[in-house]
């Protein structure tokens, strides 16, 4: 009898053997929505809030965040900032090999003297970077970024995409990150895309 349950067993496993996965196998999960294959986002060459020349080739080895937005948003552009400083810390030692950008779709308004009081009080390791109207404008179409400037009531206003982008270590854009994204589920992705190199 004990031989033919050893015999059943040897059967079941060489019949289930073709199914096994390997932990190399499965597809990660992410929080976010899994873009690579879109071939999103374009060159960057913009000037940070300090005065320093920026492209993607300055963060290679990290994973980059990145947002649009402007300094006068009443409430996308904080609250999203504020995430991702929450970000930050959640990720620890990680956050060291992680850069958040913001770039301003209003770089008429938005000046340099602005961004360097701006950005830094989320977390001075993020970068506000702002370009040329037409570098502004081709960068955020490579993103799928739509944005309009408006003027209401003696005030210049801002509509404009909240959702921010991952990019790869490699340079390469992964994840589209919903507003409505936690800071504990962008830590997470970030964590993945970082365990992944």
């Amino acid at each position: 009898m004990r031989i033919r349950l050893i015999g059943a067993a040897a059967l079941l496993l060489a019949l289930l053997a073709p199914c096994a996965v390997t932990a190399e196998e499965v597809a990660p999960t992410y929080f976010g929505k899994d873009v690579s294959t879109a071939k999103i986002g374009g060159p960057l060459h913009m000037t940070d809030q300090n005065g320093r020349r920026r492209s993607f080739e300055d963060f290679r080895g990290k994973v980059v965040v990145i947002f649009f937005g402007y300094t006068r948003c009443p409430d996308v552009c904080p609250t999203t900032l504020s995430r991702m400083a929450q970000v930050m810390r959640l990720l620890g030692p990680d956050a060291e090999r992680t850069q958040v950008l913001w770039v301003t779709v209003d770089p008429k308004r938005d000046t340099q003297a602005l961004l360097h009081n701006f950005i830094p009080h989320f977390d001075a390791r993020f970068l506000g970077l702002r370009g040329t109207l037409a570098q502004t404008e081709s960068l955020a179409k490579s993103f799928h970024v739509g944005y309009q400037i408006l003027k209401y009531q003696g005030t210049f206003l801002v509509d404009h995409s909240p959702e921010g982008y991952l990019i790869d270590p490699a340079g390469v854009t992964r994840l589209k990150l919903p507003y409505d994204m936690t800071a504990e589920q962008i830590a997470a992705d970030v964590r993945t895309i970082l365990g992944q190199q």
